[in-house]
């Protein structure tokens, strides 16, 4: 019974030792330019899509001073063309020069979006990173059933389908990249795919959604394809981010757009499939997965009821 014991003992004690070696070393030892096996070949594109805020703004302005040329989304003609001119009103930091920035318009939540005409009008070239960022939520004191069919459709549109088929759009392009050097397709996600909250429930379930297909994908593209000749997959799990959708300040649990931008792309080929790329988000989402569930539903509920009262004093103010 001793030797029982004492097997569990050392099980559990190595379990917690590695965890705390793995937290240090992606946090703190871990190099952070990876990134840099993407700006391999001639003229690397990187395409960001939801890059007219938060935080596909910050990404997109970060890799174009890495080096990178864009090609940015947005549904918005006026706040994307603010944006392109915005970004290639600076030289590239890494290259010093004025880097290339395209752009497509799109409302990711309407049906009949041509996909493939989208990834044609970029057909040629060097495309090795999608950012699938485009997303949101809206928070009303409605019930489930109370939202129309068609508002349920437009949030799984703009979430979940409209990553998906634009990754497929892109991926053959992406292939013929990865033959010849790497290619990687990122998708930024959510603590709700784990720890749902009221009122937001099929942003929930679409970030889920899209957290299988990232780590599908990666997994199908290597069972015909050598790995280092495999398109890459990457889910990036986050928590609140001071930005457009979450107007609060920023603070350790919230960063700016733009510092939690640099840390995503810190972790760009780093070799994991899914990451917390913010160590505020990983702390965070260390202690919802460790408190009792009915203490975190208490604790989400509680932020729902705020974010709620704040919407509606928005609409109250804006009629």
């Amino acid at each position: 019974m001793s030797i029982i014991i004492y097997s569990i003992g050392l099980i559990a004690s190595f379990a917690i030792a590695k965890s705390i070696l793995d937290f240090l070393w992606f946090y703190f030892l871990r190099p952070t330019n990876h990134w840099q096996k993407f700006l391999q070949g001639p003229s690397p594109y990187a395409v960001v899509t939801g890059a007219t805020d938060g935080i596909g703004k910050a990404t997109a302005k970060e890799l174009y001073d890495k080096g990178f040329n864009l090609i940015l989304h947005g549904r918005s003609e006026k706040k994307l063309k603010d944006v392109v001119e915005k970004i290639q009103s600076v030289k590239s930091k890494s290259t010093g020069q004025i880097q290339d920035v395209k752009c497509f318009l799109e409302d990711g939540s309407e049906a009949g979006i041509d996909f493939e005409g989208i990834a044609k009008k970029f057909e040629g070239l060097n495309v090795t990173i999608l950012v699938n960022n485009v997303g949101s939520f809206t928070i009303r004191p409605e019930r489930f059933d109370e939202w129309t069919e068609e508002e349920h459709m437009k949030q799984i549109r703009l979430n979940s389908l409209f990553p998906m088929f634009l990754t497929r759009a892109f991926l053959s392009s992406l292939r013929t990249t990865a033959c010849a050097r790497p290619a990687l397709v990122v998708f930024i996600g959510s603590f709700s795919d784990e720890t749902p909250m009221a009122k937001i429930i099929l942003y929930s379930a679409t970030k889920h959604f899209v957290r299988r297909l990232a780590l599908g994908l990666h997994a199908d593209e290597r069972f015909d394809t050598p790995d280092d000749k495999a398109v890459s997959f990457m889910y990036a799990n986050l928590g609140p981010v001071s930005s457009q959708m979450v107007r609060e300040p920023p603070s350790f649990v919230r960063p700016s757009s733009k510092l939690f931008a640099e840390k995503l792309v810190g972790t760009f080929g780093c070799g994991r499939q899914m990451v917390v790329p913010y160590v505020g988000h990983y702390l965070m989402r260390l202690t919802f997965t460790t408190l009792p569930e009915f203490l975190v539903a208490k604790m989400l509920s509680t932020s729902a009821r705020g974010l709620i009262e704040e919407a509606i004093k928005k609409s109250k103010s804006q009629s």
